[in-house]
């Protein structure tokens, strides 16, 4: 493990050196453990237990794995960190939560083998200095001359995992300028580029913060790194040049554009190479470099192709970095998948995708790693998709994978966080999505696949009573969706807002709960307005009060035109004039377009026999997303307030008939019927996390 006299965050618990480092995950006590209890299952890359391995922790007590690989520690109360390491095996830093199983896989053969980590979009400019673009300024998370600390203080949540690999890299889609953030709603200054429809810059204290944090290597493979000219480029350069991070993907010329980044480790040679499909051919000055100016390498086949033959001959692995496709899709451009392909027939061991600002599947195909987009890492977009993100382990052994992970994040407030429990279930079933080869297994800490990973299935049947809306357990899918047809009884679909449980989902302990949700100074979280779990959110209002209480969440969830979506929630208590709505946008930005409101019906319930409301809807023709918002109206009332109580709110977008995969954590019930539910993990005991039935 690299760096390991660093601090780490306070909450991380360190395993020392020849022994092994671990964590846990997930929610509610369980009948493995309660919630200060670590309850893991070790095991190696093939999924086979790690017996009697010893484990050591940092607060000096020792533990030992049983027959079964398993083992029981005391733990902080809450999610966290845990890094294992064990002799002979690779280090692995994960997020859990005590109270809830799970599994901690180690690549054994730690000598011959390298761990290389690959993150997404990363920038510091724009909204981390000004939440609001420009105008009346809005302080972020940067100021004015912010020093490197400032810039590291963002990564810190992530940082363990950062320096869990032997070599960590990401997407710097930025370019580093002494002028970091350029006034949005003014003039352009003219050492920007004229013409493009949006530029930003970071500062250059962003290199050694990225290398301080456990940074590498960075691609500028991207259409921002000549944001600011051909002076930007020279600035960037100098930047991580002085810092010591290797770079690839742009330069100051074409040739340099496209050279490799190499690194040693355990002696073996890694080279990375990237290029970007956005080459800005509609503008007068292109965002890539060519005869006159830098930029970044411009992709295409052959040339690609060409590079990766030339880098393997020298170089034990080539990992490759591809910026391409569309916002806002999980799924690549055939053009993007089959530069993919070139780069895996060349020689690649992974393939990685960026530029669409939402995760995608990972799989396996032949040798190669596929990754079809990483999404943002650390980023300041304000569309709640791109919220949703992941970091990309892959174990590497004679130029060949023989693990590949992915460990959950969220970016709340535009900073990257590990995450547990439903939220980490979400962004791992983008990443079980679909993808050409062998898809990775919902298996902790988020998705796992190898070659030698073979799933060990369970299948249960459960009874669900019509009208249900069944949220499944992490790992778990309806049998039929695995390479079949849904039973017409019921229809899969995604829960587009993941945080609706309220829960604290995440492992920094300066959050708690509700995360990426809007709640004003009469809302809060609090186990009164609980239905399942821990909390709920609580809305409350005085009889002198005028004003709505609004809670919602801070940004618009995209929807496809004609979906079918349903948004469900729970109510353990609602006064008179409470409502739940769903608002339509043409845009991501500007005006609504319209509204669905639905008057929840007054009343009091006790936990666990909550009231199901729900609106159904198709999207209206010509709106692109929706907001789910939760409202109670004054009463108008000198001698009475009033209060909504709610709990497990989704926003769910069904699948069309037929469609099927492991994407899927929804199920609605239609009528009466008994499903075969097959688990990839073998971790959550029970398949349903949660049943919503009509009261």
């Amino acid at each position: 493990m690299r760096r390991w006299w660093l601090p780490t965050l306070a909450v991380l618990v360190v395993l020392l050196a020849a022994t092994a480092v671990i964590t846990a995950n997930s929610r509610p006590p369980g009948a493995d453990g309660d919630s200060s209890t670590l309850v893991a299952r070790v095991v190696d890359e093939r999924g086979e237990p790690l017996a009697g391995t010893r484990l050591r922790l940092g607060t000096g007590g020792t533990v030992t794995t049983d027959g079964n690989g398993r083992v029981r520690v005391p733990a902080p109360a809450r999610p966290h960190l845990v890094t294992v390491a064990a002799d002979g095996h690779l280090p692995r830093t994960q997020a859990v939560r005590p109270g809830t199983p799970t599994e901690i896989r180690l690549t054994s053969d730690a000598a011959r083998t390298v761990s290389v980590r690959i993150a997404g979009d990363t920038m510091f400019g724009r909204r981390f200095y000004d939440r609001d673009d420009g105008g009346e300024r809005s302080a972020g998370h940067l100021a004015d001359g912010a020093a490197v600390a400032d810039h590291a203080a963002l990564l810190a949540p992530v940082r363990p995992l950062l320096e869990d690999a032997d070599v960590t890299v990401l997407s710097l889609t930025t370019a580093l300028t002494d002028r970091p953030w350029p006034d949005l709603t003014g003039t352009r200054p003219a050492t920007f580029h004229p013409t493009k429809d949006v530029v930003f810059a970071s500062s250059p204290a962003v290199a050694p913060a990225l290398l301080e944090s456990g940074v590498d290597v960075v691609s500028l493979a991207n259409s921002h790194v000549y944001d600011a000219l051909d002076a930007g480029v020279e600035t960037t350069l100098a930047a991580l040049d002085q810092a010591g991070i290797a770079r690839f993907g742009a330069g100051r010329t074409l040739d340099e554009a496209w050279a490799p980044a190499v690194v040693e480790r355990k002696g073996q040679r890694l080279a990375f190479l990237g290029c970007t499909t956005i080459t800005g051919a509609e503008h007068a000055i292109r965002f890539v470099a060519e005869t006159g100016h830098g930029g970044a390498a411009p992709c295409s086949t052959p040339r690609l192709e060409r590079e990766v033959r030339t880098a393997r001959a020298t170089a034990d692995a080539v990992v490759v970095v591809i910026d391409g496709g569309l916002e806002f899709a999980r799924q690549q451009t055939d053009f993007v998948r089959r530069l993919g392909g070139a780069a895996a027939r060349a020689g690649a061991a992974v393939v990685a995708g960026s530029h669409p600002h939402v995760v995608g599947g990972v799989g396996l195909d032949g040798a190669t790693v596929f990754a079809e987009t990483l999404g943002n890492f650390l980023y300041d977009r304000n569309v709640w998709p791109t919220l949703l993100s992941y970091l990309l382990r892959v174990d590497l052994r004679d130029g060949r994978a023989v693990l590949g992970t992915v460990d959950p994040l969220f970016l709340e407030d535009y900073v990257p966080r590990p995450t547990v429990d439903v939220l980490a279930d979400a962004a791992a079933r983008a990443a079980a999505g679909p993808l050409p080869g062998s898809p990775g297994r919902l298996r902790p800490p988020g998705v796992v696949l190898g070659a030698d990973v073979v799933p060990t299935p369970r299948e249960v049947d459960v009874a669900f009573e019509g009208g249900s809306v069944v949220r499944l357990s992490p790992g778990w899918s309806v049998r039929d969706a695995v390479g079949g047809t849904a039973s017409p009884a019921v229809r899969l679909g995604e829960d587009l807002l993941w945080t609706g449980t309220f829960e604290d989902m995440d492992t920094d302990p300066r959050t708690d709960g509700a995360h990426g949700w809007s709640l004003g100074p009469a809302a809060r979280v609090t186990s009164s307005a609980a239905c399942a779990g821990d909390v709920g959110v609580e809305l409350t209002r005085s009889p002198v009060s005028t004003e709505d209480v609004l809670v919602t969440p801070v940004h618009r969830q995209l929807v496809g035109p004609g979906t079918v979506v349903s948004l469900v929630a729970e109510v353990r208590d609602a006064s008179p004039g409470a409502t739940l709505e769903l608002r339509w946008y043409p845009a991501t930005l500007g005006a609504i377009g319209a509204v669905t409101t639905l008057a929840i019906p007054p009343g009091s319930y006790d936990e666990g026999s909550c009231a199901q409301v729900r609106i159904d809807e198709r999207v209206p023709e010509g709106m692109v997303a929706a907001q789910p918002m939760l409202r109670l109206a004054p009463t108008f009332d000198v001698h009475r307030g009033a209060r909504l109580a709610v709990d497990n709110v989704q926003l769910v977008a069904w699948g069309a008939a037929g469609e099927n995969g492991r994407r899927y954590d929804v199920v609605d019930v239609l009528e009466d019927v008994t499903l075969p539910l097959v688990d990839d993990a073998a971790v959550s005991p029970e398949p349903v996390a949660h049943r919503s039935t009509p009261s």
